[in-house]
């Protein structure tokens, strides 16, 4: 329903009944169409005015004067039904769509805010498996929405420069300058065997985390240099996804943060700072409000004087919520939970808010067969690979008139939209069980499947250009006196796009914006098959129908965006 039209059935309800306010008028949906379009349940408005729900339905079928939008207002108990003038309601649903464009969808209420988001942040040594690519495409498919709904978004990856992974690569760094990513992951893995076995190659690498740690510029350049060769390769992987990101902070510029010493002055004052048994600077959290004793101390330093990982941490997290950011988040998997509080809690004790952090759980593989180099876990690279062999098949199948290169780009897309629907339909907090074959289905709850309908609408409306019946609407063609059920039911349901927009804002999560998409998909079926566009009975009925089509596209491809997922010209 139109803001517009729900102002005006809420300035008659109040015109009509002395004492109720705005909030006392709710709107809800009938139990069938035959009943009605939209349907008044009187309860919060009979409490106010101290009468019976199914009363106050009567007398308001009486007294209320509606606009040339509603044709009739029923009372059924406590209810009452109001059918609409469906043909200027639809119209007007659909102008709205078309004007608004490619901003339809959004309420704008970000405009003048910025978010900071963190998400991804790998270790530079490792390959991205598919459980944090599930972290990654939470975050960009946030990053999205919220820039869609008009906020300043500013992402960000953590980078890992410090750790004993990173010296043993600077030890073979000329061994890497020739190499693709999967030979410096591999050389990683060499390089690792010889520190077990050589304990003199072993402390040389020690010896360069020291000097790193120390602030050497030599070193702290060499570090970068392989930093950003392992990265380089990182970001290839996740750009298959459609992840982007603005700003790479690296964990070497927290080293020698003057935050740290804040940090250290305040939990000595609160008595939660104590040297170890094994010389350690650590954290007792329980003065500072922990009470389990599962995840009590926090360490900050080892004994040599040389910062912990969580440490860093700590002044990289406060320097994020310096920025200035109205919204702060992270993404983080739910095994980081309890250092995630850790985190909180110190930096609470030190005046500093923590991020909101989104949590993620696993996926899981329906038969657990995948081929993986590693044996251990799935590389989210062989995972696309798999998913893009398949959707290559599938389009030569389904489509072999198409040019090879032409069939390979529709594949790498349906690929991402199997992989990305199936993962982001669901809500973060719970695990995703994800099946190749049916994830990358043209029919089903799939995201092939919705990029398919927008295939299908495209074409439609190349064939009605083709037939000039797209010019129709500038004869002046009248809209038709009366909407199909399947026509009516699709307008409502591009009219409800802001809300879901809304809800994805105010809980953080696209799996609603996913499931929306799908929905719309099934209903442009049903319509599709129920009301013939380029063969409608009336020039008028195929004016009214085209540019249904064409809005129904235009919030799937918004819908879609907000996703990251394409919408292929032809599928």
């Amino acid at each position: 329903m139109s803001s517009s039209l729900r102002q005006a059935i809420v300035r008659a309800v109040l015109q009509a009944f002395d004492g109720l306010h705005p909030e006392d008028v709710v709107f809800s949906v009938p139990p069938s169409l035959d009943k009605g379009d939209i349907a008044l349940p009187m309860f919060s408005a009979a409490r106010r005015l101290r009468t019976a729900p199914a009363v106050l339905a009567a007398q308001a079928a009486e007294k209320l004067r509606f606009d040339e939008r509603v044709l009739s207002a029923t009372p059924e108990g406590p209810y009452l039904n109001l059918k609409l003038n469906r043909p200027a309601v639809g119209g007007a649903v659909i102008d709205e769509v078309l004007d608004a464009g490619e901003r339809w969808g959004s309420g704008g209420t970000g405009a003048g805010r910025r978010v900071l988001i963190e998400h991804t942040s790998i270790n530079p040594n490792a390959s991205p498996h598919v459980g944090r690519g599930r972290n990654a495409m939470i975050g960009d498919s946030l990053t999205r929405l919220l820039r869609f709904e008009g906020y300043d978004v500013e992402v960000h990856y953590y980078v890992n420069d410090m750790g004993r992974q990173i010296g043993l690569l600077v030890l073979i760094a000329e061994e890497l300058e020739q190499l693709d990513f999967q030979g410096i992951l591999d050389a990683y893995v060499r390089a690792n065997a010889r520190a077990e076995a050589d304990p003199e190659f072993a402390a040389r690498g020690y010896e360069l985390l020291a000097r790193m740690e120390s602030g050497d510029p030599e070193t702290r350049a060499r570090f970068r240099r392989v930093t950003d060769l392992c990265l380089k390769g990182q970001l290839e992987v996740l750009a298959r996804l459609g992840a982007r990101y603005d700003c790479f902070d690296h964990e070497s510029d927290y080293v020698h943060d003057p935050r740290l010493e804040q940090i250290e002055s305040v939990l000595r004052e609160k008595g939660a700072l104590f040297v170890d048994e094994e010389q350690r600077l650590v954290v007792d959290l329980r003065p500072l409000g922990h009470e389990p004793e599962e995840g009590r101390y926090f360490v900050l330093r080892r004994a040599n004087g040389s910062s912990m990982y969580g440490y860093r941490d700590l002044a990289y997290t406060m320097d994020k919520m310096s920025r200035g950011a109205d919204i702060n988040l992270q993404v983080l998997g739910e095994d980081h939970k309890l250092y995630a509080q850790q985190i909180a809690l110190i930096l609470a004790a030190c005046g500093c808010p923590a991020p909101e952090t989104i949590y993620y759980s696993y996926i899981l593989l329906k038969d657990g067969k995948m081929s993986t180099r590693q044996g251990k876990v799935v590389l989210l690279a062989d995972f696309l690979d798999q998913a893009a062999a398949l959707a290559g098949e599938r389009v030569a199948e389904q489509f072999p008139d198409l040019e090879p290169s032409e069939r390979q780009a529709i594949a790498e897309q349906v690929a991402v939209a199997a992989i990305r629907f199936a993962v982001l339909r669901v809500k973060p907090g719970r695990n995703v069980t994800f099946d190749m074959d049916a994830a990358l289905s043209f029919q089903g709850d799939t995201g092939p499947y919705i990029q398919y309908s927008c295939a299908r609408i495209r074409s439609i409306l190349r064939k009605a250009a083709a037939e000039g019946l797209d010019r129709i609407s500038g004869s002046g063609a009248a809209l038709p006196t009366a909407l199909a059920d399947a026509e009516w039911a699709l307008v409502r349901q591009l009219e409800s796009f802001p809300g879901e927009v809304a809800e994805g804002i105010q809980q953080r999560s696209v799996a609603g914006i996913a499931n929306y998409a799908l929905e719309t998909a099934r209903l442009f079926t049903a319509f599709y098959h129920e009301c013939p566009v380029l063969k409608a009975d009336t020039p008028e009925q195929a004016y009214l129908r085209l540019r249904l089509c064409q809005a129904t596209l235009r919030t799937l491809e918004n819908a879609l965006d907000i996703l990251g997922i394409a919408a292929p010209e032809r599928m």
